[in-house]
This record gives structure tokens, C-alpha cells and sequence, in this order.
């Protein structure tokens, strides 16, 4: 009976998947498919909590990640001979079984045929007022206009005969067919001919392609000129041969769209141009991927200009605007971030608005604005179209990637197939959101990719609105809106400070038993965490920068037996809890803080864990604390089989010699174990002290093959160079040092898998010519 029970639970659970996976594809759902949607995806959550629930109750050490359905039923048969254990699972399976009847009996009595859910709305796009928006409505667009106009232009150069293409790429709603349209009008009258034509999400090329063909000829008769997909290419091509034009295709979504296109479009020597507009970039470098092609990224318009665009459309002009809505006014524009689309759409509301109180409630409003008006609602339709076309593995503040990648993991966002490499994964989906543009790369690395990213704030609102339509994540913070929440089991909860506890929500009328994610961002939160504290299938608890944490506030940390990653990174903890050690799940600890002076020996117990980050400083240098912790800890260290990345701080100031030894002989030997299960990271900071003498000529750290990146920090290394010649597959090093001997420098410069160096030194001579062949080199000399 259990087993069957269980594999009820699995077969619900995939039907679940499967139904939301079909609405989430469907950009306007009317109300009955938005409703059924929720109660399907609550559902789908009862059901995975109690999964791990009874994984708990089968093995407390084992995880329903691990194996799924499959390991649980194995379990059962083996391991549940408990009568009160049987009981309370079947209890539960029929309390969800009771729960998909009532929501199946529900909906069949009130579902009205061919209404549950309209993938699409007969609306008008939005998108085409821009296309015949007057030039004299325009702001900021001359600029561009002209330096397009002069790269595509002819000046009687033989390069110029070439056919060439210009990619305008950018997020939804910064203007590109506003601009590819002035830029057609301006030139458009020079070619023999000319179209433009528009794609959608699901295109119908046939129809596209005879609307191209028609335009070309201007509405003249081709011959044979009927016909299907290929013989309209080829009708296309014919006309084209030996013809001068200019064609704008705006909105392209993905590459096979573009070469099916891309094949009717004849290269030929008569100085023809081609245009087009995406939001994606892998896209735009897919239509230019010649020499002499131009990849034209859209920006933001610049303060001035938007001002100018939002009093104009308002007021006439600045001076115009009354100086009771400055203030409003500025908020505002601060808001839209430059964003055309924005400044529109709010000015167009704002049109209506006559006292300062309307203006006020604007300003606050935005973000919660959508349904209101018709111009935020086509706004918001704009900005979805990004959201909507991510494949269905996805959907001002500055976010580390790695943080974001191991909280996706960590929730289970990210499910790979056996063994995988789930962070590598991870970062493929980050690459797939900056390449739709839904967020924007901040410091790119030496390997090309991003260290933070950033969100627009326009559409950080549009996430915000589509979060709570989903009931994806809540947020509290002070300019919350609480309303309808106290129906709403919370799932992943952000809180929002900003230094005003007094501002901060506490959640008295918020079910919180179901949480599985907190993160906490900005101030005023630290005392407040107990409060939100209540879930047993917390997975994620994310305080990075709460002050005012305290240590007892994670003394029960333990309850939380689900629990995947805890950052409590700059929070002024000075101590964890020994019972840390019982979160057999944690795969992520970021504890890195000047405060934190100690780590609890049971800390080794963690198998799973893959992160850990943890660190001492002061002000004057970078200080270690290894040798702070117990001998044994060191050992055990060995036993975090799971961990990726590690930071070694080794300060021998404050030890005597033969303790040294010690702990010398017991890292090497921990070193080796993490190096047998692919250790890719490690921080070495280093403070000899007197001891310098005792580390020998000879690097006490064994070869490691696993190792990728290696930092080191402090003192003179020249017994470090002998060690890193013997890393296999390290491909970046980062060096902070008084002094490096020139033979020392050839030796590294020789490391064949070497593809960044970072060096900050006084180097005895010029670093350069000793790395010919890294890929990237920087150095630093240090005054």
C-alpha cells in the first residue's frame, strides 16, 4: 500500500510539471487558467515538501535529490517497519490525494470549453506605435540615427559595395525599431528597393516572406510568384541578384528563424544593406558575422535626454513643469533608468494626473502599477516577451554569479542529468539571461564571463509583478503591498531593508510553515530573522550583509535538516554553533568575516558540503586562522569530499615550531583527499613570522592534479614556485607578494596550462617577457 502510495505522489507530480509547463508558455491566461495554474503549483510544492519529509522519516541521512522517487520507494520496502512512520506517510498521501480531487471536481464544474486558456490576446502589439511614431515625438535618437546612417551609407569606396549587416540588439522597450524605422526613412529613398518587415515568437514565414516579396517589387507582379516556403526564396533571390536594397527586419528570436531569412537575402556587390533588431544577443552575432558587419548595442538615454522626452511629452517642456512635481519628477526618472519605453508610458499616465497627490501615488505605485492603465499594460506586454521566450528552465542591486548560481542549485532550480556538473550548468542559464537581456554582465572575467550582473529597475519590476502573480517569491521590505498575501503560502521570501527598523514588516499574518528560501538585502533585517524562522523546509538562508545578526539567533540551526546553503557572509558573526555540523544537506557556506575567529570541529561531519568560505582579517594585512583551529579539524577537513573551492590561511606567528610541523603534515594529508575528489579552487593566505625557516626549501604541499585556480597572498614565495610547476591543470593565478626572484617568474611563465596571471609585487624585472604565451597577464607593481 505505501509503495503505491509513493508512486501516486510521483505520477501526480510529473502531470504537474507537465500542465505548467504547457501555461507557462501562454502569455495571457484569463482568469480561470490563472486560478487552476496556482492551485496546480501549490500542489506540486505539498507534494515535494512531503517527499522530503518522508525521506527524513525512511533515512534522516539520506535526500530526496539524490535519487528521486525511485531511492524513496526502495527505502520503503527495506527500511519502514515503524507502524507510527507507515501511518503518518499514508496520512499525508491522502491528505494530498483528497486535495487533487477537490482541485480536479473543482475545475471540471466550472471550466467553460475553449476558454481555459488562450495562449494569446487580440490586442494590438503595442510595438507597432513605434514604428509610425512622428520624428518631432523623438528624444535622444539623432545621434544614432546619424552614426548609423553614416556606416551604412556609400561614399564611393569599393569596400562599400559589399553587402553589409547592422544588428541593433538590446532589452525590450530601449527603442531599436523606433531607431532601425528613422534610420529607413532617412535612407530608404536611395535603394532601388526596400522592406521591412516584422517576426513574431511563432512566425508564419510563408507570410513573411511574401510580405518582403511584395515590398521589394513594390506590389508589381512576379512571375510564379505563388508558391510555398522555398519557391518564395528563391523569387526573392531572382529579384534581388542584381538589385541595390535596404531591408529592416525587426524582432528576430533565434537563429534558425534568421537563416531561413538570411537564405532568400542575395549577396551581391551593388551595396545593398540589411537590418535587423533582437533582444538576444547570440542572435545579433549570428546576423553579422563577417567583416565589416556591425553589432550596434542600444543604450539607455542619457539624463538629459530623459528629462527632455518626459516633461516634453507632459508639459511642452522643463520649464513648463510646475516645482511642486519636481521632486516626483525626479524619483521617477531616477526609476526608469532611461528606458524609452518607461518614460512613455509613465508620461502618458502622468498626462492625466493634475495635483501632487495623484503624482505621489504614481511614484509609489510604480511596479505594482500593472493593470491600471493601458500604457503600463503595454509596457509590461513588451518587457514579458524577454521572460516568455526563455527556455523553460529559467525564469540596481549587484549580485555575485557564483552566489546566484549555488542558491539555484541549492532550491533545485537546476537539475542536471547524472553526473553532470550542475554549477557548469548553472552558469549556462546565467549566460542564457544576459544573452535575452533580462540582466546586464558586470565584470567580466579573464575566462569571458560575468563576476556580477545587475537588473534594470523597470524590469525588476516586471520580475517583481510576475513573482507575485505566480506566487514565486514574496517580498517584505517597507513599500511592500500585503495585500491577498495572508491567502498565500509563502514559498521563497526576500526581504528588503533599507536602516529603518521601524520600516521593517513582521509577519504576523503570513504563513511561513512552507518556506524554502530567505534572502535578506540591505539593513534593519538582523534582529528581525527569528521571526521569519519557521519552515522546517527552509533550503536556502541567505543573510549576506544583515547586520545585526546575532550568534544566538542560528542556535537552532539544526531544525532546518533540509537546509542546502547558509551565507552569513559580513555579518559580524563571531561564532557558529556546533550544531552546524547536523546539516547533512549543506552544500554552500559562505561564513567569510573579519569577526569570525574559529570554526566548529563539527563542521567536518558536513559530507555534502561543496562551498566553504571562511576568513579572518585586519586592517593592516591579510591574516590567516588554519592554525587557530584544532589539529583535528585540520584532519577532517579532508572528509569535505563535495568541496570545489577552499580558502587556507596560514598565519605561523602565534605557534611554536614543533606544532607547526603538526599542522603542516595533517593539511598536506587533507590537501591530497580533496584533490582526489576535484578540488578546482584554492586561497592561500600566508604570514611566516620567524618560522620562515621551518616551511624548508621544499613546498610542504603535495602536487595536486584537480586544481584550477590558485591564489596566493603574503611574504616571499619563492618555495611556493617549485610546488606550482607540479600543478597539472592550472589555468589561473593570482599573486599578492613583497618580492619574486627573476628565476622564480621564468619557472611560472613556463607553466603550460597558464591562461591568467594577476600579480601584485615588486618583481626584480619585467614580468612581461617572461609569459609569451599566457592569455592574459596583468601586473601591479606595489609602491
Amino acid at each position: 500500500m505505501l509503495n503505491s502510495d509513493i508512486k501516486f505522489l510521483r505520477k501526480e507530480l510529473e502531470a504537474m510539471h507537465a500542465f505548467l509547463l504547457v501555461m507557462s508558455d501562454v502569455e495571457q491566461p484569463d482568469e480561470q487558467a490563472k486560478i487552476r495554474v496556482k492551485a496546480v503549483r501549490d500542489l506540486s510544492y505539498d507534494i515535494e515538501d512531503n517527499i522530503d519529509k518522508f525521506m527524513q522519516l525512511v533515512e534522516p541521512e539520506s535526500s530526496s535529490n539524490d535519487s528521486g522517487f525511485m531511492d524513496l520507494i526502495s527505502k520503503c520496502k527495506r527500511k519502514v517497519k515503524d507502524i507510527k512512520t507507515r501511518h503518518e506517510i499514508a496520512k499525508e498521501v491522502k491528505h494530498i490525494k483528497d486535495q487533487v480531487k477537490e482541485v480536479s471536481e473543482r475545475y471540471a464544474r466550472y471550466t467553460i470549453d475553449g476558454f481555459s486558456a488562450k495562449p494569446r490576446n487580440a490586442k494590438v502589439d503595442p510595438r507597432v506605435m513605434a514604428v509610425i511614431k512622428d520624428a518631432s515625438e523623438l528624444v535622444g535618437i539623432d545621434g544614432p540615427r546619424d552614426e548609423l546612417v553614416r556606416y551604412l551609407g556609400q561614399d564611393g569606396d569599393e569596400s562599400t559595395r559589399h553587402l553589409k549587416f547592422v544588428s541593433l540588439v538590446g532589452y525590450g522597450g530601449l527603442g531599436k525599431i523606433t531607431l532601425a524605422n528613422q534610420v529607413y526613412q532617412k535612407l530608404g529613398a536611395n535603394f532601388e528597393c526596400q522592406a521591412m518587415v516584422s517576426i513574431s515568437r511563432d512566425p508564419d514565414m510563408t507570410k513573411i516572406l511574401s510580405s518582403v516579396l511584395s515590398q521589394i517589387s513594390n506590389g508589381g507582379k512576379i512571375h510564379g510568384r505563388s508558391g510555398d516556403q522555398q519557391a518564395k526564396i528563391s523569387q526573392i533571390r531572382e529579384f534581388l541578384e542584381n538589385k541595390w536594397y535596404l531591408i529592416v527586419i525587426d524582432d528576430i528570436w533565434d537563429v534558425p528563424t534568421w537563416r531561413i531569412l538570411e537564405c532568400a537575402l542575395f549577396k551581391n556587390r551593388c551595396g545593398s544593406r540589411i537590418m535587423i533588431t533582437t533582444r538576444i544577443n547570440d542572435v545579433a552575432k549570428s546576423c553579422c558575422s563577417s567583416i565589416g558587419d556591425l553589432v550596434y548595442k542600444m543604450k539607455p538615454l542619457n539624463k538629459d535626454d530623459s528629462k527632455k522626452l518626459f516633461y516634453k511629452r507632459i508639459f511642452g517642456s522643463e520649464e513648463n513643469c510646475p516645482f511642486d512635481f519636481k521632486e516626483a519628477s525626479a524619483d521617477i526618472l531616477k526609476k526608469c533608468g532611461g528606458l524609452p519605453l518607461a518614460i512613455n508610458s509613465i508620461s502618458s499616465l502622468l498626462a492625466t494626473r493634475q495635483t501632487k497627490e495623484e503624482w505621489d501615488q504614481v511614484r509609489c505605485s510604480i511596479g505594482f502599477a500593472k493593470g491600471q492603465s493601458s500604457e503600463i499594460e503595454a509596457m509590461n506586454y513588451i518587457l514579458s516577451l524577454s521572460y516568455f521566450e526563455l527556455p523553460h528552465y529559467l525564469r540596481n542591486y549587484k549580485i555575485r554569479r557564483e552566489r546566484l548560481v549555488r542558491r539555484w542549485i541549492s532550491e533545485g532550480l537546476i537539475r542536471g542529468e547524472d553526473g553532470e556538473d550542475l554549477a557548469e550548468l548553472g552558469d549556462v542559464y546565467f549566460h542564457e539571461l544576459v544573452n535575452r537581456s533580462l540582466i546586464q554582465p558586470v565584470d567580466i572575467g579573464y575566462d569571458g564571463k560575468a563576476c556580477y550582473c545587475r537588473v534594470h529597475d523597470i524590469i525588476l519590476d516586471f520580475l517583481i509583478s510576475k513573482c507575485a502573480d505566480e506566487n514565486f517569491c514574496t517580498l517584505l521590505g517597507s513599500h511592500s503591498n500585503l495585500t491577498n498575501l495572508s491567502d498565500n503560502k509563502v514559498r521563497r521570501l526576500s526581504l528588503m531593508g533599507d536602516g529603518d527598523e521601524s520600516n521593517v514588516i513582521k509577519p504576523h499574518e503570513l504563513d511561513l510553515s512552507h518556506v524554502r528560501s530567505i534572502g535578506a538585502f540591505g539593513y534593519g533585517f538582523g534582529k528581525q530573522i527569528p521571526f521569519f524562522l519557521k519552515s522546517d523546509a527552509l533550503r536556502v538562508l541567505d543573510l549576506e550583509g544583515c547586520f545585526g545578526l546575532e550568534e544566538h539567533h542560528l542556535k537552532n540551526i539544526a531544525r532546518f535538516s533540509q537546509l542546502r546553503y547558509l551565507n552569513i557572509y559580513d555579518t559580524g558573526i563571531s561564532k557558529l554553533p556546533g550544531q552546524i555540523g547536523d546539516l547533512q544537506y549543506l552544500e554552500t557556506l559562505n561564513a567569510f568575516d573579519d569577526s569570525l575567529d574559529a570554526l566548529p570541529e563539527t563542521i567536518s561531519r558536513l559530507q555534502r558540503l561543496m562551498h566553504l568560505s571562511v576568513s579572518r582579517f585586519t586592517r593592516e594585512l591579510w591574516n590567516i586562522n588554519v592554525l587557530r583551529q584544532s589539529l583535528k579539524f585540520v584532519q577532517e577537513l579532508g572528509e569535505l569530499t563535495k568541496l570545489r573551492m577552499l580558502t587556507v590561511n596560514w598565519d605561523a606567528d602565534e605557534i611554536e615550531g614543533h606544532k607547526l610541523v603538526s599542522y603542516k603534515e595533517k593539511l598536506a594529508s587533507s590537501l591530497c583527499k580533496l584533490d582526489a575528489c576535484n578540488l578546482h579552487t584554492l586561497h592561500i593566505y600566508l604570514d611566516l613570522g620567524e618560522k620562515d625557516g621551518l616551511l624548508g626549501d621544499d613546498p610542504f604541499i603535495p602536487a595536486l592534479n584537480s586544481i584550477r585556480e590558485i591564489h596566493l597572498f603574503g611574504g616571499q614565495i619563492f618555495w611556493m614556485t617549485k610546488w606550482l610547476v607540479t600543478l597539472a591543470n592550472l589555468q589561473k593565478l593570482t599573486i599578492y607578494v613583497a618580492l619574486i626572484e627573476p628565476q622564480d617568474l621564468q619557472m611560472i611563465g613556463h607553466i603550460p596550462t597558464l591562461s591568467s596571471i594577476w600579480m601584485s609585487m615588486e618583481p626584480a624585472s619585467s614580468p612581461a617577457e617572461d609569459f609569451n604565451s599566457c592569455r592574459s597577464l596583468q601586473s601591479n607593481a606595489m609602491i
